[in-house]
């Protein structure tokens, strides 16, 4: 029996791939891996697909599993409640849509402050501190203060939570936004700032997750902020040059005086040809079982499985224990989890473009906060006609 299967791909999420020979030579199944790609790629290949569905299973993400029901299958009734009781109920509700379960949790996402050691004595508490502590220790083209996604789904991240963190809400009940206000020009002038005064290479508008990873693990930033599945590459010695030169921290707080990262979860999902197929099945719970996401915890990922936890816990050194208890805190008091609905990919793919349009003085502030509220307003209302 063969199953098809399509993969999100990149440094921190390959691994796990490696034991998929492992599940064939147990089960004698064949896994025919049909496309893999960064997120982007992925979304896009899938979405091109229209209502074809080629795979038995695919990996998706909790924020756009909702516009993907179309091909995906629920999952009640075919897993056993003790299966399920092990993974964190938060990353569980995420995974449902209407009351159904879609997918199962590979991991929970949410952004650290990592920072330089050698460079930084005294953490930024807040993100005017953090502005200013760029601009001392910027000094390009070797060094660059502050580092992050300039496109895509990461720059719309970024000012999602800077925005959150400065009062302004990105998506109330209506889904309409409050952004036109102090908090949503405080938010866009900080990313302006950062790429006028050159506290960011010129080139970060075409930089996605891995170029901004890559600039921090090269010693080419004094400070990013990162995903945790990331975190494996910064320590080895073998490609990092700043292995030994670099901690984490919670993300500074903005005007609000809260501080505020956006996250979700990446699964695994079955579509409606894999839920009839037992091989599918066994596949997924084969991914998504305590030794797989301890290979994914290894790497640095934030484990969903709370026996998982436990155990990478018990033997973690006292710096690790540290940096697995900030993640906790994080997850726990600063998260901001997108809201479920189908078009939300096409949010975030008409607001980055806005964002980077204000970020680098083709719009101004207030045109785009207005510009971007429009955008999400005619979305929101397409959906809502009859």
């Amino acid at each position: 029996m063969t199953i098809s299967v399509a993969l999100i791909s990149g440094p921190m999420y390959d691994p796990l791939y490696e034991s998929i020979d492992k599940f064939s030579q147990l089960t004698g199944i064949k896994v025919d891996i049909g496309f893999k790609g960064d997120h982007p790629a992925l979304n896009e290949h899938l979405h091109g697909l229209g209502d074809q569905v080629l795979y038995d299973l695919v990996s998706t993400h909790t924020k756009y599993a909702p516009s993907q029901t179309h091909f995906l299958a629920p999952l009640d009734g075919l897993l056993d409640e003790s299966f399920l009781a092990d993974f964190v109920p938060l990353v569980l509700d995420l995974a449902h849509i209407n009351g159904k379960l879609y997918a199962l949790p590979r991991n929970i996402d949410v952004r650290l402050l990592h920072y330089r050691t050698d460079l930084i004595q005294k953490l930024p508490q807040t993100w005017d501190e953090l502005l200013e502590l760029s601009r001392q220790k910027n000094n390009p083209p070797g060094l660059y203060g502050f580092v992050f996604p300039g496109k895509d789904s990461g720059l719309f991240g970024t000012f999602f939570e800077l925005a959150e963190a400065a009062g302004a809400t990105l998506f109330p009940s209506d889904l309409i936004s409050q952004i036109e206000n102090e908090g949503g020009r405080w938010a866009l002038n900080l990313l302006r700032a950062f790429y006028e005064e050159k506290l960011v290479s010129p080139e970060i508008v075409d930089w996605h997750f891995d170029r901004v990873h890559n600039a921090f693990r090269d010693g080419q930033a004094a400070m990013v902020g990162d995903w945790p599945g990331y975190y494996s590459d910064y320590c080895d010695p073998q490609h990092s040059l700043v292995h030994d030169r670099f901690e984490l921290a919670r993300y500074p707080i903005g005007p609000s005086g809260k501080s505020r990262v956006y996250g979700g979860g990446h699964t695994f999902a079955l579509t409606k040809n894999g839920v009839d197929k037992p091989e599918a099945l066994e596949l997924l719970k084969f991914l998504t079982a305590p030794e797989q996401q301890m290979l994914d915890a290894y790497g640095g990922s934030v484990p969903v499985r709370a026996s998982v936890m436990r155990k990478i816990q018990s033997f973690s050194s006292p710096r690790e224990l540290s940096r697995w208890q900030i993640l906790e805190g994080v997850i726990k008091e600063d998260i901001i989890i997108p809201p479920k609905f189908s078009r939300y990919p096409e949010v975030e793919d008409v607001l980055w473009k806005t964002v980077q349009s204000a970020m680098t003085r083709h719009l101004g502030i207030d045109e785009a906060l207005a510009q971007m509220t429009q955008q999400i307003r005619a979305i929101v209302e397409e959906i809502s006609e009859p």
